[in-house]
C-alpha cells in the first residue's frame, strides 16, 4: 500500500527531473568553470563509495603535479551557499559540523588539496581558482548541473545499480537509468578483479554504448585509534555507523576477523550526542571489547567522545581499489591545463 501511495509523488519527481535536465541540456545554459572540472557523482541515494573514490581520483591527479580541489555541497554542515574554505591545503580549519563529516575527512587525508564547500558549487569553483587550485573534483555532482564538466564519472553499485528501478521517494533512484547516457566514465563499485560484469554492462549499454565499464571496490587500510596510529585487530569489538550503507561496513570487519559482540546502524550522516557516545562505550566494556566506527563518523565524533575507562575508539580505514584503472587515467591526464 504505501509503494502504491508513493507512485504518484514519483511521477511529480520524473517529471521535475525531466523539464531540469531538458533545462540544462540546452547550449549556453551551464557556467564553465576557468579550470577543468571532474564530477564524480551517482544515480541513487545511499552511499556508493564515493568519498574514497574522490580521493583516489585526488591522489592520483596530485602524481601527475596537479593541485586538486575538492568541492562539495557538504552535506550535514552548515555552510549555506559558500563558499566555505575547508582546506587550503594544510588540513581541516573548520570542525565537521560546519563542513560536513565527508568534506572534513577528505580535508584531514588529502594533504596538499584544497576542499570547499557550499550549495553555489560555481562559486566553490572560483574559490578554488582563488586557492591555487587547477582542476576541481566535484563530489556528488551528477545531479549538480549548472557547472559544466570536462569529465563526467558515475558511480554504480555493482549489485544493485538501480535499486529497485523506482525514482525517490517510491525508490532510490535520483534520476532514471537513461541519465546514464551523460557519463564518460562508469564505475561498478563494491565488484570484484576477476568477477565479471556481464549482466550490469547488458544494462548499462542499453543507455550509454560507449562510456568505459570499470571495476572497482575498496581495500582496507587497517585499524587506527583517536591519535591516527595504527592499531592492532581486535579479536571482538563493537561496531557502530551513521553511513550509506552500513552492511558493507559489517561485512568489511567480518573479512578482517573481527567477531562482533554488537552492531548498531544509525541513519546516514547521524550526529552522535555525547550521551549516545557513552552509550556505546558503556556496552563495549561491558563487552570487555573495544570500539569501532568508520572514518566519517569518526570524524563527525571529533570533541564528543567523553572521558571514560573505556573511552578509545578505533578507527577502520578503507580506500578505492579500481581494477580497470587505465581508462580512468587515461581521461585525467587528457583533462585540459587551467586557462588564464
Amino acid at each position: 500500500m504505501t509503494g502504491f501511495l508513493l507512485r504518484l509523488p514519483a511521477l511529480l519527481f520524473r517529471g521535475v527531473v525531466r523539464l531540469r535536465n531538458r533545462h540544462y541540456d540546452r547550449p549556453g545554459a551551464t557556467c564553465a568553470a576557468a579550470l577543468p572540472v571532474v564530477s564524480v557523482g551517482n544515480l541513487t541515494v545511499g552511499g556508493t563509495g564515493k568519498t574514497p573514490v574522490v580521493a583516489w581520483i585526488a591522489e592520483r591527479l596530485q602524481e601527475r603535479g596537479r593541485v586538486p580541489a575538492v568541492v562539495s555541497r557538504g552535506y550535514g554542515g552548515r555552510a549555506g551557499a559558500g563558499p566555505l574554505v575547508v582546506s587550503d591545503g594544510s588540513g581541516p580549519s573548520v570542525a565537521a559540523e560546519e563542513c560536513g563529516d565527508e568534506p572534513f575527512l577528505l580535508a584531514r587525508s588529502l594533504p596538499g588539496a584544497r576542499v570547499v564547500v557550499g550549495s553555489d558549487r560555481v562559486r566553490g569553483a572560483a574559490e578554488a581558482l582563488r586557492l591555487g587550485a587547477d582542476v576541481v573534483i566535484l563530489d556528488d555532482g551528477f545531479q549538480h548541473r549548472r557547472l559544466r564538466r570536462d569529465l563526467d564519472l558515475v558511480l554504480v553499485d555493482a549489485n544493485a545499480p538501480f535499486g529497485n528501478g523506482r525514482l525517490l521517494p517510491a525508490g532510490l533512484l535520483r534520476e532514471p537509468p537513461s541519465s546514464l547516457s551523460r557519463a564518460d566514465v562508469i564505475l561498478a563499485t563494491r565488484s570484484e578483479a576477476d568477477r565479471p560484469l556481464d549482466a550490469l554492462a547488458a544494462e548499462v549499454r542499453k543507455h550509454n554504448p560507449t562510456a568505459p565499464l570499470l571495476r572497482a571496490g575498496h581495500r582496507g587500510v587497517g585499524f587506527f585509534d583517536a591519535k591516527g596510529a595504527a592499531a592492532e585487530r581486535p579479536a571482538r569489538a563493537v561496531a557502530f555507523c551513521g553511513i550509506g550503507n552500513p552492511d558493507a561496513f559489517r561485512g568489511d570487519l567480518e573479512r578482517a576477523g573481527v567477531a562482533l559482540a554488537g552492531f548498531h546502524a544509525f541513519r546516514d550522516h547521524h550526529s552522535f550526542s555525547t550521551e549516545e557516545i557513552a552509550r556505546l562505550l558503556r556496552e563495549a566494556q561491558n563487552e570487555g571489547a573495544p570500539l569501532v566506527t568508520t572514518e566519517k563518523d569518526r570524524a563527525r565524533m571529533l570533541g564528543r567522545v567523553p572521558k571514560h575507562p573505556c573511552s578509545a575508539i578505533l578507527t577502520w580505514r578503507i580506500e578505492a581499489a579500481i581494477w580497470d584503472a587505465d581508462p580512468l587515467l587515461a581521461a585525467l591526464d587528457a583533462l585540459p591545463g587551467r586557462e588564464g
